[in-house]
């Protein structure tokens, strides 16, 4: 080729490049095969994977700390109505302050049992997890160290 002759431009839709590989040049540029369009697919499924992941851990977490609710409302109820139980001064029904620690501490007490100086309270704490109601529940014992 001379020094002042140029290559001629291939027209639109034109194929140009060698026996190996084809290039389209298309409207918008280069186009290769099959494969237009697939990082949009690619990132769609990356993002709907990470979306379930995150609905996931966020039921977990409300799960997590529903138990934790309960398990602080059982230990409160049961030391509450261990010290009515023992208490000199001002003694009570041990139940039914359980009964209303409990409730300050957004749980419903469902067992209480005396035992001696031991008090043993069974509490449900109502949670909505991922938009279905659930009830996490825990238990607990006060009372005197053996």
């Amino acid at each position: 080729m001379s020094a002042g002759a140029r290559r001629a431009r291939p027209e639109r839709g034109s194929r140009c490049g060698d026996e190996r590989g084809f290039i389209r040049v298309g409207e918008y540029g280069p186009r290769h095969g099959g494969e237009h369009g697939s990082g949009t697919v690619m990132a769609l499924a990356i993002i709907a994977v990470l979306l379930v992941l995150a609905v996931g851990a966020t039921a977990l977490m409300q799960a997590q700390a529903a138990a934790g609710r309960a398990r602080l409302a059982a230990d409160l109820a049961a030391l509450g109505g261990a010290t009515a139980l023992s208490s000199i001064l001002a003694p009570a029904e041990p139940c039914s302050v359980a009964r209303q620690v409990a409730e300050a501490n957004g749980a419903v007490l469902t067992g209480c049992t005396v035992e001696g100086e031991d008090v043993t309270v069974r509490v449900v704490v109502g949670v909505s997890v991922l938009g279905v109601g659930r009830a996490a529940s825990a238990a607990a014992r006060a009372g005197p160290a053996e």
